[in-house]
């Protein structure tokens, strides 16, 4: 029975050192490591400005008189044009500082409109009053790449206020972008 056991032990030896290396020669060797990529992305907003400044000379002669007669004079077309650029919601506001000159012309005077064709205000479709607080010219609900909002002043005159001299108005824009 001594001799069974001795024999039964070192059998079993054997098939555990077999299996061992066994599984020695079939298991690869390799070393891994992890990696985590993380980017975080605030809200952000441009807006650029195309021919800021924008003037016009009534100068004398049926040319001026009818401007004069007509009520107002109309700027160049696409003077300004703003570019619109956000990576969530937004909105673009206008308003003006009023205008400096020989008399105090009235702020309504200013008039603006946006001859894009997306995502602006129905009010800003047509020529409007500007005014000394923050108006609402476009918006839109998701982000936007590089739009463009071409537009036109045009100022009104009267023959009895409208003093000969120049009349300068600040007009302020602000893209302002916020969650959706």
């Amino acid at each position: 029975m001594k001799k069974f056991i001795i024999a039964l032990l070192f059998i079993l030896i054997f098939f555990t050192m077999l299996t061992c290396y066994r599984q020695k020669l079939n298991a690869e060797n390799y070393a891994q490591q992890i990696s985590t990529v993380s980017l975080t992305i605030l809200p952000v907003t441009n807006l650029k400005i195309i021919n800021p400044n924008v003037s016009e000379t009534i100068t004398e002669g049926a040319a001026a008189a009818e401007k004069f007669t007509s009520g107002d004079v109309e700027m160049a077309s696409n003077s300004p044009t703003l570019i619109v650029n956000s990576n969530q919601k937004w909105k673009l506001t206008v308003k003006t500082s009023g205008f400096s000159g020989p008399y105090q012309k009235s702020a309504n005077d200013l008039l603006l409109r946006d001859n894009a064709s997306e995502h602006v205000g129905e009010e800003f479709k047509k020529y409007t009053e500007l005014t000394l607080q923050d108006q609402e010219i476009a918006s839109y609900e998701a982000g936007v790449k590089n739009e463009s909002h071409p537009l036109q002043y045009k100022v009104l005159l009267d023959w009895e206020k409208d003093l000969p001299g120049t009349y300068t108005a600040t007009v302020t824009y602000t893209l302002a972008s916020s969650a959706a």
